[in-house]
């Protein structure tokens, strides 16, 4: 089977000028981001735009002309994707500027965002979803249980703002994971000037939000004719919060959703991605689980799960998940300090949180046996 890589060798040859831009290379592209290209571009919208390929060749020395991880679970592939990019005309004649690496610990934020000048005259800006860091689990989880929003959600509308203010033409916007959720949050939270330029808004396996309210109001209406929901055929990440229902399915070689998550196993039959009638059952699981775990949910609840999390993370002490497996002793040691230093009316609160989500898998489970599965539009309805 074919992957991302595949695409990039047999039809990297061809400029955009040529080919215009494709969901294809929203992918392409959204999985080459999740390397450190910061490390080497400044974040200043002030600096000359640099060619892609120079970038990802001054990336790739940096890191001693190697492919390696770029964490734990980002593998080396995306190193190779990115030097096989880099050497194609399509993607070298591409510049690029303003990769930003906004990371704090409190509030948690880990926001990366870059923008790409295609040589047609297109701007093309994107999200990255979650790294390695361990700040960017905990923003996930913010983002899942926070009735405040996320830092990054803010962050992304003030980017798409710059980018807009910065260069002419037609903008399109592109995410993965978070970096899809920041991705949609940018664009419908954007003065319609900017909307009107975006052409095209890419959410890659990015949940949904805090609230069906987005589904009927007339922003969203008004996007859904250039917006694409990709979404792998078993998502786990894809279905998390309340979605829409305008998502197209892609095939994937991954064995579960979590896997499947990964940009790399989506599937491709030459230049185009291999698309799927439906979820499978797994997925639908996930969905109606999830929708459950939000619906009712207290903000008791999301409060403690919030904290609790944050005080472990502190515990154990490490910046990233690559440094917690080269320190796992130390690592475990301070989780569990963490973990006792929690008071004992928190922990209730957070057993009692974990026995509602597993109420909640096993309703969900029941539900896509019986196939009595209520669509978004029902839910939104109640919601």
């Amino acid at each position: 089977m074919s992957h991302v890589k595949d695409y990039v060798d047999c039809y990297g040859y061809l400029s955009f000028n040529d080919k215009p831009f494709t969901k294809e290379d929203n992918v392409a592209l959204c999985t080459c981001y999740y390397m450190p290209l910061d490390k080497v571009v400044s974040p200043s919208f002030d600096e000359e735009p640099i060619p892609f390929g120079d970038a990802c060749r001054a990336l790739f020395e940096l890191r001693g002309n190697e492919h390696k991880p770029v964490g734990l679970v980002l593998v080396k592939g995306i190193s190779e994707l990115m030097m096989a990019m880099a050497e194609q005309k399509r993607y070298s004649e591409m510049k690029i500027v303003a990769c930003t690496d906004n990371f704090c610990k409190v509030p948690a934020v880990q926001f990366n965002a870059c923008t790409l000048l295609l040589p047609d005259g297109k701007i093309v800006v994107l999200f990255r979803g979650t790294d390695d860091t361990l700040t960017g689990w905990k923003e996930d989880l913010d983002m899942l249980a926070s009735k405040e929003g996320i830092p990054s959600e803010h962050l992304s509308v003030e980017y798409l703002k710059e980018v807009a203010s910065r260069f002419e033409g037609d903008i399109i916007v592109c995410g993965h994971s978070k970096g899809g959720y920041v991705a949609n949050y940018a664009v419908m939270h954007s003065d319609k000037e900017i909307r009107d330029r975006v052409i095209a808004l890419y959410n890659n396996d990015g949940p949904g939000f805090a609230s069906y309210d987005y589904l009927s109001s007339d922003v969203y209406k008004e996007l859904l004719p250039k917006y694409h929901h990709l979404i792998p055929q078993s998502s786990f990440i894809g279905m998390m919060l309340l979605h829409d229902e305008d998502y197209t399915v892609i095939k994937s070689t991954g064995l579960i959703g979590a896997l499947q998550h990964d940009l790399l196993t989506w599937v491709f039959d030459g230049d185009k991605l291999v698309e799927c009638d439906d979820i499978t059952k797994r997925a639908k699981v996930s969905d109606l689980a999830f929708y459950d775990i939000v619906s009712n949910v207290s903000d008791e609840q999301l409060d403690t799960t919030e904290k609790a999390v944050g005080t472990i993370i502190e515990g154990i002490g490490q910046r990233g998940l690559l440094d917690v497996k080269e320190n796992v002793k130390d690592s475990i040691k301070g989780g569990v300090a963490a973990w006792k230093s929690i008071d004992k009316e928190s922990k209730e609160i957070l057993k009692e949180t974990a026995k509602d989500a597993v109420k909640a898998v096993t309703k969900a489970v029941k539900a896509v046996a019986s196939d009595d599965i209520e669509s978004v539009e029902e839910r939104a309805k109640k919601a």
